[in-house]
């Protein structure tokens, strides 16, 4: 009897599918980072960006989309990153009751990765000029191309007080 009850959960182990996250691929700089596909609402292109007095320098003002006020934000401050001018693409995200814009250079694939390849992240992954950038980031996945970062947007949100 012990016999037949193991062949049976060997086959319903091989026929259940692992189980995956969707992400958005993007670039930041020489990096490549991930973003769940579940808090991005759309990528735009660059559009005319309001200055807001009195913020800090990693937000860079609001735009006006569809008629929603959508403030902006250049998180290469959070991620210890030197700041750049232009943006490639806006990257708009929801995430509870907040809806803003992160700017990054590139958006460039969505794709499912299985959960078995990310990895967990090195207590001194990311460390850089006295800072370590890896608190920012819930692990790292693994790609054929590389490595991306899969950013933890709450705490960047943290981070730069827009929570």
């Amino acid at each position: 009897m012990a016999e037949i009850d193991s062949d049976v959960a060997t086959d319903v182990a091989d026929v259940l599918p692992e189980e995956e996250i969707r992400v958005c691929l993007l670039r930041i700089g020489e990096d490549t980072y991930a973003i769940a596909i579940d808090l991005l609402t759309e990528i735009i292109i660059p559009q005319r960006v309001f200055p807001v007095p009195t913020t800090p320098p990693h937000v860079l003002g609001v735009i006006n989309l569809r008629g929603n006020i959508v403030p902006i934000v250049d998180i290469r401050f959070a991620l210890s990153l030197p700041s750049q001018s232009g943006a490639g693409q806006i990257a708009i995200l929801k995430f509870g009751s907040i809806t803003l814009g992160i700017v990054v250079d590139n958006v460039f694939e969505v794709v499912s990765v299985p959960v078995s390849r990310v990895m967990t992240i090195p207590a001194d992954y990311g460390a850089q000029a006295g800072r370590n950038r890896s608190r920012f980031f819930k692990g790292i996945i693994q790609r054929e191309a590389g490595l991306a970062a899969l950013l933890n947007i709450e705490l960047i949100l943290e981070e730069i007080k827009l929570t």
